[in-house]
């Protein structure tokens, strides 16, 4: 943990005044957020019956932005956490993080196999299945974007202590 953040590159990350550092990292990683659960939303709020009329099977192609979004996400996660490892590394919240997002994942993979990789069972069949997949996603998302957000307010080392 200390060799990271004593390195120049961590360094450079916090401290920098270059608009390519922490805030533009920052920016990828909302950037990638919206992707992801944006997609997902959409995926999520159409199985539990918000705007019926749209067909399900086109919402399949949202998969590649979702995991293009996943994508961004975890590199640019990887740089704040360069930026500040002794802040995410001592906190629970990351973690909590971490596995509410490990989870959103696995359903998300979920629902794109149960609702959208069986192209020969009716729309009925896949709501059926579906339902409690898309509530479990959104509230996972939900709790990891907490998660993510509370990481900013609920560390108690910032840096390395001395």
């Amino acid at each position: 943990m200390r060799t990271i953040e004593e390195s120049g590159f961590s360094a450079w990350l916090r401290e920098s005044e270059s608009p390519f550092a922490f805030y533009f990292v920052l920016l990828f990683h909302t950037f990638g957020l919206a992707l992801l659960v944006g997609a997902n939303a959409v995926i999520d709020l159409r199985l539990l019956g918000i705007e019926r009329e749209i067909p399900l099977m086109p919402l399949k192609r949202l998969f590649g932005i979702m995991w293009a979004g996943f994508a961004i996400n975890a590199a640019s996660g990887v740089l704040l956490l360069i930026a500040y490892p002794t802040k995410a590394l001592t906190n629970p919240v990351f973690y909590l993080k971490l596995v509410l997002i490990a989870i959103a994942v696995w359903v998300m993979t979920k629902l794109n196999s149960q609702v959208f990789g069986d192209a020969s069972s009716s729309e009925a069949t896949m709501m059926a299945r579906a339902k409690t997949l898309a509530k479990w996603s959104l509230a996972l998302w939900i709790g990891a974007i907490t998660a993510g957000r509370l990481l900013a307010y609920t560390y108690k080392y910032l840096i390395f202590p001395c």
